[in-house]
């Protein structure tokens, strides 16, 4: 059981409850080539659980990871000092999708997400679970007011918030953020949204409800390499733009309209040319153009409805999020006053 933090208030302001009854934070994070974070991510968990009145659970989903998570961790179970349950998926299906069924397997009165890799102080976590179980907080998101990581990194991180700030939702602050926290009807609003190939974070800015950014440090990654490609980048670039803004159909609308002024006072221009004999020979060179730009953009707005079908196609499938191969349980969260199903 944990000791009291920052907490000025023992008794939680969601299901009323004395905090020192058992876990009302649920910890979760997604579990994919992170053999070598696990010594240090357990410790982290354990310096959470120890500032959490009545201590935390834990709930780790292994996203199809390659590595040997899926044999180490069940091992592991019975020295853990903190309750923990690990959801194995049948696959990979992306870090979205293993959020989604990690949550959807979870529950308490707040939940907070981390990645493996432990860029964050584990005192910002400490500070959501404060501000979700005592102020009336559904929301907590860290925002990253500078971080350690490469340059290249930085710079698509930057590009990325940039668009999402002057796209999709103007609030979001500079810099973007990362981790975030839950209350109990925030975390079953988020599970309820049932599209496929989306954005996590963009959904959490979408179901709305009071919410508050706390500002932190990101510190570059402690060992290992980043598991995030430049593809799945680009890829939850295109799902945040498809599924959460309608802009680029209103770019393909200003661009046909400005051709269609322009070709037409080119056309006009064209035409009282030859009616005064001011052009003799065809230009070739501008039918080329011409012919180049009116294609090119042809392609570019079939490309961009083309994304909006292909993932209107997917959700009409009615296919799962994510499949869930099995679940392993510690006794101590078995035993937890605040287990899947049983608290709701």
């Amino acid at each position: 059981m944990g000791a009291i933090g920052n907490f000025d208030s023992l008794d939680c302001g969601i299901c009323g409850r004395s905090l020192d009854e058992g876990p009302h934070l649920a910890v979760v994070i997604p579990i994919y080539k992170s053999e070598d974070h696990l010594p240090g991510l357990i410790e982290y968990i354990t310096r959470i659980d120890s500032k959490i009145p009545g201590g935390v659970t834990a709930t780790f989903v292994i996203d199809g990871s390659p590595q040997n998570e899926r044999t180490i961790l069940p091992m592991m179970l019975s020295t853990i000092p903190f309750p923990l349950q690990i959801i194995r998926l049948s696959r990979n299906f992306g870090v979205g999708p293993a959020l989604h069924a990690a949550l959807t397997n979870s529950a308490g009165c707040a939940s907070v997400v981390f990645g493996a890799d432990l860029q964050e102080p584990h005192e910002l976590f400490v500070t959501f679970a404060e501000k979700i179980l005592t102020k009336d907080v559904d929301v907590t998101l860290g925002q990253r007011i500078s971080r350690d990581d490469p340059f290249l990194m930085r710079a698509f991180s930057n590009f990325y918030w940039w668009v999402n700030r002057t796209f999709l939702n103007n609030d979001t602050p500079k810099g973007g953020f990362d981790v975030f926290g839950l209350s109990r009807r925030a975390r079953e609003a988020l599970i309820a949204l049932p599209e496929l190939n989306t954005n996590i974070a963009s959904q959490l800015q979408w179901i709305g409800f009071d919410r508050e950014y706390v500002p932190f440090h990101r510190v570059a990654r402690q060992s290992g390499k980043s598991s995030w490609t430049m593809k799945k980048k680009i890829k939850l670039f295109a799902d945040s733009i498809f599924g959460f803004s309608g802009a680029p159909i209103t770019v393909i609308f200003l661009i046909g309209l400005f051709s269609v002024i322009g070709f037409g006072l080119l056309s006009a221009v064209t035409i009282i040319a030859s009616l005064l004999g001011w052009i003799s020979l065809p230009g070739y060179t501008t039918l080329v153009l011409l012919g180049a730009i009116g294609h090119s953009a042809t392609l570019l707005a079939c490309g961009i409805i083309g994304g909006y079908i292909v993932r209107a196609f997917e959700n009409s499938k009615g296919r799962p999020r994510f499949i869930i191969a099995d679940i392993k349980k510690s006794d101590s969260f078995k035993n937890s006053d605040f287990s899947p199903l049983e608290s709701e």
